[in-house]
Order: C-alpha cells, then structure tokens, then sequence
C-alpha cells in the first residue's frame, strides 16, 4: 500500500477510498461500490488506484476502476500468515480462549464458530478475501474452479515471501521505475514476538488452511514459471540486487540506525504504527537534518498505512474555496487487493 500511496500521490491520481474515510472497504463485507467515497451509480466516476482493504467482488470494483485496469494482489505463505493472525487478532472470539496456537489446532472446533462474524481470521484468510467461502468444501473440483476464477480476475499474483522478486514484475508489468518500487519493510513484527512452529504443526495448518495452501502452492508454482518465462532467472537476480542496494543506499541517506526500531522507540508519534493484539508492530526515526524535498521523500517511505491514508484522503477531499460553490463530501462513517489504471506514460 505504501507503494501504491507514494505513486498515487506523486502523479496526482485518484485513490477509491472508504466512504468517510478508514482504511477499509467495509470489511469483511463483499465489496460494494457505494462503499466508496465519491462514487454514484447515476453519474459512475472511475478511479485510478483501489488498494484498501476489501473482500473482492469483481463486478461491483469494475463500477469504480477503468476497463483498463491492472489487477493484482499478494499472497502470503499460510503457515506464517496462520501464525501471524494468531498472534494479531487474539482478542476475537476464535483465538481468545485459546492459550496457544497449538492448543486451537489440535481441537480448533472446540473453539471456531463458522457462524462467527470474524471466523475468517481464523481459517483460510485468503480464500474469504478472494471472495470465496472459507469453510468451503476441499474436492479437486471446487480447487480447480476457484484457481480458474482467480486467474481470470487477476493479472498478477505477488508472493510475500519473494517481496523483492514480486516488485520487479510488478514494475515490469506497468513500466514503472526502479524508485517507484523501492520500499523500507512496514507493518513487520517484532521478533519476540513470533513464535517457532514445529513440523506437527505446520502440517496441521496446512490442513486447517487447506484452501488457502491450494491457492498458494498454485501461483507460487505459477509465479515462477512467469518468471522464467518474461525475465529470466539470471535478469531476475540483477534486477533483485539493483533494487536492494537502493533500498540500502535510502536506508543509509533517511534512517537514524539503518533500521526498524520497535514501537516505544519511535520519537515522532505520526510515524508510530498502529499496534494490535499480542503482536508488536516496529517502526522508523528519520534522520535529522535533511533538507525538505529528502524529508518528505524519507517521511513518505516510513508512513504507516493509516497515517498516510488519512493524510490522501484529506488531500484528495480537500473543502473546495467558498466561491466554486461545491458541498463538502458527506462522511456517512467508515482489506488486500490492489486496483490500478494503466495511467503511466
């Protein structure tokens, strides 16, 4: 989303934000285009870039999004998401009355719900953000119809674990340059706060998050063949270094320490992220000292999602001056797919 953010905002393109602001689509509701703020199905109005958080319903994106849209998203290995939610969300009801991840896996009935409004969290994340039923049946056939649906929806499907890899075809799909993919790691843990996975449950993860680990195997599978097939593997590896001795080299010009510091650490309160759960979610100080133009480039980079969401949507819905006669927008109240127009030169 940082990524999506700095684009959107250095060539002035409009973002399809949550009505009244958030950085939520109404989730975890199907996404509806009413959600978003601006949008009338009398006079429909197209967006550029549609990043917030949303459970994908693609005919109802296609409302707000140019026919000529790029659609991709990211998927994340489902033994470290399964973890990582565990330890994210333990105050919802499918986690709170369990004292470790172990103890749900081994008798996870004893404590999920299907009815449970927030169950998603808690089995097949992915499979209920791409739209689908997460408690949904596991035969061949119901895999392979939903691995079809999804590549027809989508352009390119990202891998977590290859960020790096991920950026570059990402910038080679829409002729972007190496800065616009250039990115500090945000929203990470801290490492005290992760815990160590044994075979036994992995393997039980997995089978927990079968749906999920079809879904991921798959385009892991596919991520690659693509890669050999449009890059190369040697290219790869010279476009992978380019982009992680920039990210050095900004790290070195906008970072005091070079690195993430955890949450209490973090001098500047509008850079401290939103800290959830058991997790401890770390940050960045920027050095002193920098002239403007390299703080604001620095300051974008370490944003956190919220922070730089509410300053865009802010921008974007500025009160228009007294004499051009235009109401204000109304604010009627208040997440993993990413929408972009084919805006670039």
């Amino acid at each position: 989303m940082n990524i999506l953010f700095r684009f959107g905002e250095r060539h002035n393109l409009t973002f399809a934000f949550p009505v009244g602001g958030g950085n939520q689509l109404f989730y975890p509701h199907h996404f509806l285009a009413k959600f978003v703020q601006g949008f009338s199905a009398r006079s429909p109005r197209r967006f550029n870039i549609l990043c917030h958080h949303m459970r994908f319903l693609q005919p109802e994106v296609q409302k707000v999004v140019s026919s000529s849209a790029v659609y991709f998203s990211i998927l994340r290995n489902p033994v470290q998401l399964m973890e990582s939610s565990f330890s994210y969300y333990r105050g919802m009801a499918a986690f709170s009355r369990a004292r470790s991840l172990e103890e749900f896996l081994n008798q996870p009935y004893l404590y999920y719900d299907p009815t449970d409004n927030n169950r998603h969290y808690a089995r097949n994340l992915m499979t209920f953000d791409f739209g689908f039923n997460p408690d949904g049946e596991v035969s061949a056939k119901r895999v392979q119809l939903m691995l079809k649906a999804i590549e027809a929806s989508f352009d390119l499907l990202l891998i977590s674990e290859y960020f790096d890899e991920s950026m570059v075809l990402l910038k080679e799909m829409l002729c972007w340059d190496l800065d616009s993919v250039v990115s500090f790691p945000l929203n990470i843990r801290d490492s005290s706060t992760k815990s160590r996975l044994s075979d036994t449950i992995v393997e039980k993860i997995k089978e927990w998050n079968r749906l999920d680990w079809e879904i991921y195997t798959h385009f892991n599978r596919t991520f690659w063949e693509r890669i050999d097939r449009d890059i190369g593997r040697e290219r790869m590896r010279r476009e992978v270094q380019a982009l992680r001795e920039r990210q050095e080299e900004l790290a070195r010009t906008c970072l005091q320490g070079m690195g993430s510091v955890a949450p209490k650490d973090i001098k500047d309160s509008s850079l401290r992220p939103l800290q959830h759960g058991s997790a401890k979610i770390l940050g960045y100080n920027i050095k002193q000292g920098l002239d403007k133009e390299t703080e604001h480039m620095c300051r974008r980079l370490v944003t956190p999602e919220l922070q730089y969401s509410s300053a865009l949507y802010k921008k974007q819905f500025a009160q228009k001056p007294p004499q051009t006669h235009q109401p204000t927008p109304s604010r009627l109240g208040n997440a993993r797919w990413h929408r972009l127009e084919d805006t670039q030169n």
